[in-house]
């Protein structure tokens, strides 16, 4: 039995993986409104009583796509974290997320722009408030006292900010480099405004 539930959940896995990469291309081909699920299971090779099976409709599917993306992003950086503090170099930004646009560039052009979907840049700014509220807010929030603002506002403040970078690297070719990009994302927030638009200091001779 053990056996028949391992080739059942590999197919379910495959099903989806097939259902996704069809999602993502298509994106890029037609753009996300002109994408119909009789598209997205053709190019699958994927009866469309199957999709149904899996998702509710094609939005179900791009949500849970992307859920399924910020998790292991997620992971990766608390890991990367994680190892940075066991070296006592805590400062250097991770750069999975900006990596990860690249390696999707032209399907985020797509999704960031009007050929793209309003309920998916709503969707993925909660998700990323909802993370940057459990993975940075919460520890460094003090035992005590009232913040000066909301955890939750700044949650989403960080992650309306980081939706704007992406698309700003993206606009600009993807330079500087994801690394490049991750630490002034990183920066910014711990140092805010006035550290941003303060005249650079000279490099020491």
């Amino acid at each position: 039995m053990a056996e028949v539930a391992k080739k059942v959940d590999r197919r379910i896995q495959r099903t989806r993986e097939l259902l996704r990469q069809a999602l993502m291309s298509l994106i890029v081909e037609r753009g996300y409104e002109a994408i119909t699920i009789q598209d997205i299971t053709e190019r699958a090779n994927v009866a469309r009583t199957t999709f149904y099976l899996h998702f509710r409709d094609k939005d179900d599917l791009l949500f849970q796509t992307m859920r399924d993306v910020y998790e292991e992003i997620a992971a990766r950086v608390d890991e990367h974290y994680a190892h940075l503090l066991q070296q006592g170099i805590p400062d250097q930004a991770d750069a999975s997320d900006f990596q990860h646009i690249a390696d999707f560039a032209e399907f985020y052009k797509i999704m960031l722009s009007e050929r793209g979907s309003a309920a998916f840049l709503v969707r993925v700014r909660s998700y990323l408030a909802e993370m940057i509220q459990k993975q940075v807010i919460a520890p460094i929030m003090p035992p005590s006292g009232t913040p000066n603002l909301p955890p939750d506002l700044v949650g989403y403040l960080i992650a309306g900010m980081q939706i704007a970078a992406y698309y700003w690297w993206l606009q600009r070719d993807m330079q500087p480099s994801a690394q490049i990009m991750a630490q002034w994302v990183q920066d910014y927030c711990v140092r805010g405004v006035l550290w941003a638009l303060a005249p650079q200091e000279p490099p020491k001779p």
